[in-house]
Parts: structure tokens; C-alpha cells; sequence
């Protein structure tokens, strides 16, 4: 039997719709959804800091990813919550081989199969340009717009515009850094060398884990799982077998306490 007492009714009244519920179900293991944000503009941040469990964002440079964390870290902490209970996840695109030829002949395969003038396309509408100010073989135009400008993906718009000048890439160039990882960080190497990259954001911290994505699915992730993991799994990096069911406790977060239970009380003897 359940203590119908403790049911209580959302009694929502939004712009879009409104529920008295309550929901026929019982509590979730994990208390309540993990809470994700991905971004990292300045409005992404601030609502992450006060709500998000886990963060995914897309970052270049070590520098930029250490930069990242302790702002988000130390605006959590503004937000009155214990910053350790968000978790900031950079992606990465491992192009993984035996050994460095390998792997870099592997990430040239990849940069081949892209289409540029679809990808020339794709970019000018993240740029907000005409695709045909985008010159291929040129770097990108000076006159480009400012970030507040942007309606949407304002982090993703500046990370790109900041790669392509600080490198002084080319519009292709700039097209073959982009199509495997969509502005999150590339790069390709042996499954040491990856497990050094991580290792060294994770150890310098710039990161509390990471968002793996593979260049080609399935044999990218096979790759990652098959050759990388037991590095990390050596060093101490990375379980060896699960002491959880949930995500939530795989990423170490607490499972947040009923707003509506009864507390406990001491029994008394």
C-alpha cells in the first residue's frame, strides 16, 4: 500500500500548457533525470551552473578547456551548489592507429570523403554568410558578425571564428578541421598518445571525464574501447567494472533527496 499523503499535484500553469498530474509512477532510480546542458556561451553557463549535472562542450586548446572549467566551477559555486556535483564533459574525435602513420593516414582518408561544397554550405549558415563570400582557398572574411548577433549555437560560432584566426586557416582548411568533430577537438594518433591526451586535460584540469566521438562508427568506438580503455584502466584512469546501474552513479553524482518524503525519525528505545 502506498501513503497517499505523499502524492502531491504539479499543478503547472505554463505559456504553452498546464497539468494538475500527478504522474501514475513511482520515483525514478536515479531521483530524477541527469541533467545535461551542452554550450558554453555565457547564458549556457549560467544555466548550468545552476542546474545541469553534466556538461558537454566543445573545446580547442588545453588553455581554453582549463578556462572553461574553472569559470564553470567557480560560478557553480556562486549558484550555492558544491561544484563537484557537475561534471564537465569536453568531446573529443579520436582517429586511432597502430601506429602514427596509421592513424594520420586513417584522418586523411576521412578528410577526402568530405563533399566542400556541401560542407562549404553548412558553414556559411553557421557563420550566418552567403556561402559565396566564402572563398575556399582564402581565410575567412574580416567583416563576419559579432557573437550577440547570433540566434543560437553563439559558443559554437565563436569556437570556429577563433580557430580559423588563430591558425589562419583557409575555408578548407578550416572544412577538414571541422567535418569530423564539429568544432570539438581532433586529432589522431596511437591509443597511447590518445590516452596521454586525455590524461593530461583530466590531470591539468580541464576536464572531469569526456564525450568520445568517433570519426566512423562502429570501428571508431571498437577502436577507442578495444586499444584505449586498458590503457586508462592501468593508470587508473577508468573503472574496471561497474559499482552502479545508473549513469548517475557511473559519474559519481548523488541521487538528489525527495523534496516530498517524510524525514526520518530516530527510533526510540
Amino acid at each position: 500500500m502506498g501513503d497517499d499523503e505523499l502524492i502531491h499535484r504539479p499543478e503547472h500553469r505554463g505559456r504553452h500548457f498546464r497539468v494538475a498530474g500527478p504522474l501514475n509512477v513511482p520515483r525514478p532510480p536515479q531521483g530524477h533525470p541527469l541533467l545535461v546542458q551542452a554550450g558554453s556561451s555565457e547564458d549556457g553557463k549560467q544555466l548550468a551552473a545552476r542546474y545541469a549535472e553534466a556538461v558537454f562542450t566543445a573545446q580547442q586548446t588545453l588553455g581554453e578547456a582549463q578556462e572553461f572549467y574553472r569559470d564553470l566551477k567557480r560560478r557553480t559555486a556562486e549558484a550555492g551548489r558544491d561544484p563537484d556535483t557537475i561534471k564537465i564533459l569536453p568531446g573529443i574525435v579520436p582517429a586511432i592507429g597502430a601506429t602514427e602513420a596509421e592513424a594520420h593516414a586513417l584522418e586523411a582518408e576521412l578528410d577526402r570523403l568530405i563533399r566542400p561544397e556541401y560542407a562549404r554550405q553548412q558553414l556559411a549558415t553557421t557563420l550566418r554568410v552567403a556561402p559565396e563570400d566564402l572563398h575556399l582557398d582564402r581565410e575567412l572574411p574580416a567583416d563576419l558578425p559579432a557573437e550577440d548577433e547570433i540566434e543560437g549555437a553563439k559558443s559554437r560560432y565563436t569556437l570556429i571564428v577563433t580557430l580559423a584566426r588563430r591558425e589562419r586557416l583557409t575555408v578548407r582548411q578550416l572544412i577538414g578541421r571541422l567535418g569530423g568533430g564539429r568544432g570539438h577537438r581532433t586529432f589522431a594518433g596511437t591509443p597511447e598518445q590518445v590516452a596521454d591526451a586525455i590524461e593530461t586535460w583530466y590531470r591539468s584540469g580541464a576536464a572531469d571525464g569526456f564525450n568520445i566521438m568517433p570519426p566512423v562508427l562502429p570501428s571508431g568506438l571498437e577502436a577507442f574501447v578495444d586499444h584505449v580503455v586498458p590503457i586508462l584502466q592501468r593508470r587508473g584512469l577508468f573503472r574496471t567494472e561497474y559499482t552502479g546501474s545508473t549513469l548517475r552513479e557511473h559519474y559519481g553524482l548523488p541521487r538528489p533527496a525527495n523534496r516530498f518524503a517524510r524525514p526520518a525519525v530516530a527510533a526510540v528505545r
